[in-house]
């Protein structure tokens, strides 16, 4: 574990002052000389084929320099193909997915051409005169009749709709489901929507014909992922391609992906000759953006006279859209979905079946949480039926359930060694932070009054940081190890380079914390740069929770690396053992003396004295580390919540909202904080307001914020924080994740309050968003 005086305090995050004055660097406010817009004519029609495309009248246009097709694009770019391992994914289908449709399109919102013009105004008007014929074909919109024989196909060479089916059985359900005092069923279904970070998506690129060098500047959570994507689809050599995530205002997963947008922008930049940019317009992000989440689940507990959990079975089924998103794959969010359903809950025998089911909408990819929010819907809704069923409180159903100290490390029934954690102690915590004994106590006399209020509890458990290993096992050409490059210049002050980048979750202030404790130095001497593949050392992102500890834990091996050197030149200096030598507050020393400023050894190793180093050492002061993570890291957390109902509006309002979690070392309470307090945000919003619907045809019917209700002040309470820190004796830095886990259990703690207020009616909520017109029709139908 880190000791140090900075790792664990509630340190101010160094990014606030340039982004909160409005000096944030963003691909919308980037200019390049000679630079041109672009914008792109996307389909009207869910399914159809292209025929002929007419841009004279476009091409006629003042401002307008170019209409460029897709047929053109496939000249100069291969097309995405997100892949796994055939033998470890037998069921699992691949297709092609061009920059821009070449001859048919395959949901309402996709790229068919672009006009480039002097800017976006221009470019929309004459995106307006372009004339396309599209003959349009059936269009698979139910994910459940795109199973039939005689359904309509979304990729022909498939011969079915199935994009991937696994099926697993673990133990003796059988026997375990004959042997139930009691059989819990139900079906869940949870609405399509995405992830509406502030920023959309949007990409500046520059070709340099001379020297064949690309620069990419787009706002992705993976920068060095895309620049060797880029290299491959476009073949170009990768040290000739450049890509920059400035900042970038949000990404939740949505920019976690290579997007058909930046190979195409690069493209045109290409064809074009100058720099392009594309900034996706709010109508975009609705119809062209990763959605996520629309999966329909059967599932069922068996258990014992006494509550106890004695088997389990789960059939998950996802509409995924149209495409494969590179390079999770559209099947990873209702597979992960299945494998975490156990939770952190004692469970020996299961068996699932997880299908993804292509249609003609928008492709799903992965979203803040992926499957997790959808499992712990799932499996907390069943613990609640089943404490009604059984007449017990839904707490002590937990309490007879959750994993125990003793227990740990714990063997899961999917085969994930659990680390120690915390379950019952937050769950305990949680329950005492919002008064649970006093809340049961006064729900029925509020009852008595026609007021109808419940409590929800939700506790979970999840897979952050997964390392190369765990990759490797499903399949994905996906690796967990992460990077980071620590620089000390002359004047002693430090330079940070890591593989990850931010959007929001203040890696500028917690990795200088880490480094800082690392090397005895003030963290005000120390920067940090991201997101620039021509600075940093080859990385990973920043998805998966994975920034503290992966992240985390090359920062730490790159200082610890550094420290050692400079102890080991203080000590030839000082004529003492390397051993007795303390980093502490910008000093080399041996305890209670003055010692020898860091500054200055930089100043001498780097710049001035060099031939004074021990013999047969290099000069520089720089390290780089490469970190792999373990298999998993299981960060743990309770959530409970009360709400109020109006049985008359169908109205929830949320009343309090409790969060107790544990993800190992704190780095920075504040941030964590922040964190979990944005997931829950998101996951209300999911819980009871969004949802983007489709007609019969295809044709999205939400497409702008009149219509897709997002959460606000008015809808999410002050979140209420406790924390547990277990630290994971696994990683650097005891550091779990933590940026993921917000967003989980908010979809069952709000589900199962409001059917807990409900109770009197005999209703349980099932279906997410629980709307006010869902409660109504409940309600009418109870009665």
């Amino acid at each position: 574990m880190i000791t140090g005086k900075l790792v664990g305090a509630r340190v101010n995050r160094v990014e606030d002052p340039r982004l909160v004055t409005g000096q944030g660097n963003y691909v919308a406010g980037m200019k390049l000389p000679d630079m041109v817009e672009m914008t792109i004519i996307r389909s009207q029609e869910a399914h159809a084929k292209i025929g002929a495309i007419d841009s004279s009248a476009a091409l006629a246009l003042a401002g307008v320099h170019a209409v460029i097709t897709g047929a053109q694009v496939a000249e100069f770019a291969k097309p995405l193909r997100a892949e796994l391992d055939p033998e470890l994914n037998p069921t699992f289908k691949a297709c092609d997915w061009y920059p821009l449709a070449v001859d048919r399109v395959r949901y309402c919102g996709e790229g068919i051409a672009v006009v480039v013009a002097d800017n976006r105004y221009i470019a929309e008007d004459a995106a307006e005169l372009v004339e396309i014929e599209l003959e349009p074909l059936p269009a698979v919109v139910d994910p459940i009749a795109a199973q039939n024989q005689d359904s309509a196909l979304v990729h022909e060479e498939w011969g079915d709709n199935v994009l991937s089916e696994v099926a697993m059985e673990l133990g003796d359900t059988e026997s375990a489901f004959s042997g139930a005092h009691k059989l819990i069923k139900q079906r869940f279904h949870t609405g399509r929507h995405w992830a509406v970070p502030l920023e959309g998506r949007a990409c500046l690129a520059d070709f340099d014909k001379v020297r064949n060098q690309l620069t990419l500047n787009s706002s992705t959570q993976m920068p060095h992922l895309v620049r060797t994507e880029l290299s491959a689809l476009l073949d170009m050599p990768e040290n000739n391609i450049r890509v920059v995530a400035p900042d970038v205002g949000g990404g939740f997963g949505l920019k976690a992906s290579l997007m058909p947008e930046e190979v195409l922008t690069a493209t045109i930049a290409k064809i074009v000759g100058r720099p392009i940019r594309w900034i996706e317009d709010r109508f975009e992000s609705f119809t062209a953006s990763f959605h996520a989440k629309e999966e329909y689940i059967e599932a069922e507990l068996a258990v014992d006279a006494d509550g106890r959990l004695l088997a389990a079975r789960y059939r998950g089924m996802a509409d995924v859209g149209a495409y494969n998103a590179y390079p999770w794959t559209s099947s990873f969010e209702p597979i992960h979905a299945a494998q975490m359903f156990p939770g952190p809950y004692q469970l020996q025998h299961y068996d699932f079946n997880a299908k993804s089911i292509a249609t003609n909408k928008t492709t799903m990819s992965t979203y803040r949480g992926v499957g997790a929010p959808i499992s712990n819907l799932v499996m907390e809704g069943l613990l609640d039926a089943a404490a009604v069923e059984l007449q017990l409180d839904p707490i002590d159903i937990r309490r007879r359930n959750l994993i125990t100290n003793e227990q740990f490390p714990y063997t899961s029934v999917t085969g994930l060694v659990y680390e120690e954690g915390s379950y019952l102690e937050c769950l305990e915590r949680a329950a005492e932070m919002i008064g649970y004994e006093d809340f049961r106590a006064q729900q029925q006399k509020l009852r008595d009054q026609g007021i109808y209020q419940g409590i929800g509890i939700s506790c979970y458990n999840e897979i952050t940081a997964a390392g190369s290993a765990y990759w490797g096992s499903i399949g994905a050409p996906i690796a967990g190890y992460e990077s980071a490059n620590v620089k000390f210049d002359p004047s002693g002050h430090v330079t940070l380079y890591v593989g990850t980048h931010s959007h929001g979750q203040a890696h500028e202030t917690i990795y200088a914390q880490i480094a800082a404790d690392e090397l005895g130095m003030p963290m005000d001497r120390i920067s940090v740069r991201l997101g620039d593949t021509a600075e940093s050392p080859y990385g990973r992102g920043t998805w998966a929770s994975r920034a503290a500890v992966a992240g985390g834990g090359a920062v730490i091996g790159a200082s610890q690396k550094v420290a050692q050197k400079i102890k080991l030149i203080a000590a030839h200096l000082l004529d003492v053992d390397a051993e007795n030598i303390e980093l502490v507050d910008g000093y080399a020393r041996v305890p209670e003396t003055t010692g020898l400023s860091i500054a200055e050894i930089a100043r001498q190793t780097i710049y001035s004295h060099a031939g004074n180093l021990p013999e047969g050492m290099e000069p520089g002061l720089e390290a780089t580390h490469f970190y792999e993570p373990p298999l998993v890291t299981i960060p743990n957390a309770t959530h409970i919540a009360t709400v109020e109902v109006d049985i008359d509006t169908g109205r929830t309002k949320i009343m309090r909202y409790v969060v107790v979690e544990d993800c190992g070392t704190l780095i920075n309470p504040m941030v964590v904080d922040g964190q979990i307090a944005g997931g829950v945000a998101q996951g209300i919003g999911g819980a009871l307001l969004e949802e983007i619907v489709y007609d019969e045809n295809g044709q999205p019917l939400t497409t702008t914020f009149m219509d897709y209700l997002m959460p606000s002040t008015t809808e999410v309470p002050r979140i209420e924080i406790g924390h547990i820190e277990t630290p994971s004796p696994h990683t650097a830095g005891g550091f779990k994740g933590c940026g993921e886990g917000g967003a989980i259990a908010a979809f069952g703690v709000i589900a199962n309050a409001v059917s807990d207020a409900l109770a009197p009616f005999g209703i349980r909520m099932t279906d997410l968003p629980i709307t006010p017109s869902a409660i109504r029709a409940k309600i009418k139908a109870a009665s």
